[in-house]
């Protein structure tokens, strides 16, 4: 049930994103979204979901894991796998904005956010099976990127004169490959042998590391809001006080 809570949040809030201004979102505050995701990803990928995987099968825990965030690097080399950093750096080229989407960089860029939007939702099945509090937490970074990724999506399309169905329709076919990779995870999650589910862990594991690297580290090199550091740390230190409370009653 809170699975498929989470779920249907990261599906609707991608709209919420969608239809949220600049004057209500602007790229400061989404700055700081970002440091409070990178803070609970990292932080359950380094307390929760690796060790899990290690314990299962060290071997296929952290090959998967290398695995995925080597892929997932070269696949943001290739591809704008993440429009937002893209949009708060204020880059001048983007491949999104019409027509450009319907161009082959454009095309690329629109599968890589949908497979990107996919894999949200199976790491958030992945995480939920390591446990309500990981889950729950991996779903609230989960939720915020989909806010995120709706008001990027939208906000550059927008710039370029793009009529607002067709940014609706864009946003409904990222938006609705969260639900389907949840539920391909989770209908293939039980039952499964460790070696298995170790390299599902460490999948979602080095996802988590990419995304929150991804995240934190232009903040840290700017240094120019210091407040979202701040945000990231007491994220992260949520979680780590979550993970201890946790094994401190069990």
């Amino acid at each position: 049930m809170t699975l498929a809570l989470f779920t249907a949040l990261a599906f609707a809030t991608t709209f919420v994103g969608g239809w949220a201004s600049e004057a209500m979102l602007s790229r400061l505050g989404m700055r700081r979204l970002f440091a409070i995701r990178a803070g609970i990803l990292l932080a359950v990928a380094f307390t929760e979901i690796l060790p899990e995987g290690l314990h299962l099968s060290r071997a296929a825990a952290g090959w998967s894991a290398l695995l995925a965030f080597a892929l997932l690097h070269a696949a943001g080399s290739i591809a704008m796998l993440d429009t937002c950093p893209e949009y708060l750096q204020e880059c001048r080229v983007h491949y999104l904005p019409t027509p450009s989407y319907l161009t082959s960089a454009g095309g690329a860029a629109l599968l890589a956010l949908s497979l990107h939007s996919f894999l949200d939702g199976v790491n958030l099945a992945v995480s939920f099976g390591a446990g309500l509090p990981v889950g729950a937490a991996v779903g609230v970074a989960v939720v915020l990127h989909k806010v995120a990724d709706g008001f990027t999506l939208s906000s550059l399309l927008r710039q370029s004169k793009t009529p607002q169905p067709r940014i609706w329709a864009v946003l409904a076919l990222v938006a609705a490959a969260t639900p389907l990779g949840c539920a391909v995870s989770a209908l293939g999650f039980a039952g499964l042998p460790p070696q298995a589910t170790a390299a599902l862990l460490g999948v979602a594991a080095g996802s988590f590391v990419h995304i929150g690297a991804t995240d934190i580290l232009p903040l840290v090199h700017r240094r120019s809001d210091r407040a979202s550091i701040l945000y990231f740390s007491l994220a992260a230190a949520a979680v780590f006080l979550l993970h201890r409370g946790g094994h401190g009653h069990g």
